[in-house]
């Protein structure tokens, strides 16, 4: 009996085991809950037991083993799942993607670029946090001692700062020792660490600010004015200071202004000290002293008195005849002097009097010369040589012959057709053309005056041979032109109706009508 229930205890032990035993489940095989699963750091995930996925990875079916951190051990040939944070594994070590460009911020677990040159980047951290072996300072990456080194992009390293007027590279900024310079070309042209332009170099090799305008300043030294156009020198009071340089003036808005040559724009508020040579301003225009009777010489700068007609003069300077339509020009003996321009003539009392043109007053006296384009002065006119024979054209302004009769011609205000009854008009659409005029008819190559009435004409003759309103009829055996509808004007025919006997019988009645009924 104690055998039988001894059996029967082993058989519930077994069957305890066997139940323990089945309920127990590896990574990767079925549960039913967290409990089932006994692999350290696992837990049940969808009725599977799976590695906690956040700070786990599975390393066999009995073993989770834990995730490496920034710089921590990983399984390159497993993946990147065996790193923390979304970093990679690269080389069994947990990285960033990039490492040469990122770093792990363990503020918020995230890679981040690394700063460039006064870039960001997280003092806390460290340098590692910038490029090119920059240091991290106040969370900006820079050079190791920024007040004496710049950052040179060409190859993106720190080098020591230039000193004033040494050999630069044109493009770094902050490269020059001094904070008042900057990488610019000299006078040969070469790129070196020169003062700003608001700057001087002073006498302790350092860029100063420039002197504003009137302030003292330092003789020898250059450029050292604010303005341009100023200069160092001694004041009125023997005070070196900043003014304006003898080719400027100092304006009203407190600025030194170019000075103006002769003719050129000064301000007479200000004076004459607005304009060069020791010209005047008059009416805010540089002008000689005396105008009328002075002119500027440009080949020294000077105001000289205008020179008299036919004296010596020097050729280039305008305005220096006295004669104001006098030049100076070559004289019949190759000297210069002051003569009348080519439209004038020395006239009797020695002034230069304009020539006349076609048609104009002349001097038969003094000759053609007094008239324009060759003319000649006949009777004190400017005429051409030949008047019968010629006409001016007012287009060339020249004499030339006249126009005979179908011929082209040019406008009739110059008279060129040869027949003086001929005018110079349009024929059809075609070209202008010497023509008979309304009062002449073209016969045998010339015009010749319409006849009157009653005298006589050619049968079939030309149809403007009788005046207007009269035609060619035979009136006694003779063809002669006859007034249309009877109308006569001392020969003329111009179209007034001559009143007939009946009707002036008519016009009588009438006038005895009136007076009948006036007197009743």
């Amino acid at each position: 009996m104690m055998v039988k229930k001894s059996v029967q205890l082993v058989i519930c032990l077994l069957s305890l085991l066997t139940v323990e035993l089945c309920s127990a489940a590896n990574v990767d095989e079925a549960c039913t809950g967290n409990t089932d699963c006994t692999v350290a750091n696992s837990e049940c995930s969808s009725g599977t037991c799976k590695c906690v996925g956040t700070t786990h990875y599975k390393s066999s079916a009995t073993v989770c083993t834990p995730r490496g951190a920034f710089g921590g051990v990983c399984v390159t040939s497993i993946g990147d799942s065996t790193c923390l944070h979304s970093l990679k594994c690269t080389s069994n070590t947990c990285q960033c993607t990039t490492p040469t460009s990122e770093f792990f911020d363990t503020t918020d677990n995230t890679c981040k670029a690394k700063g460039g040159f006064g870039g960001v980047c997280v003092t806390s951290i460290g340098d590692s946090t910038c490029l090119y072996s920059l240091k991290c300072t106040s969370n900006t990456c820079q050079c190791t001692t920024p007040a004496n080194q710049f950052f040179d992009t060409s190859d993106n390293t720190c080098k020591a700062k230039i000193t004033l007027e040494a050999t630069c590279t044109t493009g770094p900024t902050d490269q020059c020792l001094d904070v008042n310079a900057e990488c610019k070309a000299d006078t040969n042209n070469a790129n070196k660490c020169l003062c700003k332009t608001t700057h001087y170099k002073d006498s302790n090799d350092a860029c100063v600010d420039k002197i504003a305008l009137e302030a003292t300043c330092t003789p020898g030294i250059t450029d050292q004015c604010l303005d341009a156009s100023a200069e160092c020198k001694a004041d009125t009071d023997s005070t070196n200071k900043c003014l304006c340089k003898s080719t400027h003036y100092k304006h009203t808005n407190g600025i030194c202004v170019g000075k103006s040559g002769f003719e050129g724009v000064c301000v007479t508020t200000i004076g004459d000290s607005s304009c060069l040579y020791s010209l005047k301003c008059i009416s805010d225009t540089c002008q000689c002293t005396t105008p009328a009777s002075e002119f500027f010489d440009s080949t020294d700068n000077t105001c000289k008195a205008k020179i008299a007609l036919e004296a010596t003069c020097t050729p280039g300077s305008t305005d220096q005849c006295k004669d104001t339509s006098a030049e100076c020009k070559t004289d019949t003996d190759t000297a210069n002097k002051c003569l009348c321009k080519t439209t004038h003539y020395k006239d009797s009392n020695d002034a230069c009097a304009a020539k006349g043109g076609f048609g104009g007053v002349c001097v038969t006296a003094t000759g053609d010369s007094t008239c324009l384009y060759s003319l000649k002065c006949t009777t004190d006119t400017c005429q051409c040589a030949t008047p019968v024979s010629q006409f001016f054209d007012s287009t060339a302004k020249t004499c030339k012959p006249k126009i005979a009769l179908n011929m082209e011609c040019t406008i009739e205000t110059d008279k060129p057709c040869a027949d003086p009854m001929a005018v110079c008009t349009q024929h059809g659409s075609g070209p202008n053309k010497c023509m008979c005029n309304s009062d002449s008819y073209p016969s045998s190559d010339k015009c010749v005056a319409r006849k009157l009435h009653n005298i006589n004409c050619m049968e079939n003759g030309h149809v403007n041979e009788c005046v207007e309103n009269a035609e060619c009829k035979k009136v006694n055996n003779e063809f002669k032109c006859q007034c249309k509808n009877g109308a006569e004007e001392n020969g003329k025919c111009n179209g007034v109706t001559v009143i007939t006997p009946n009707f002036l019988l008519t016009i009588v009645c009438l006038i005895v009508t009136i007076v009948y009924k006036i007197q009743k």
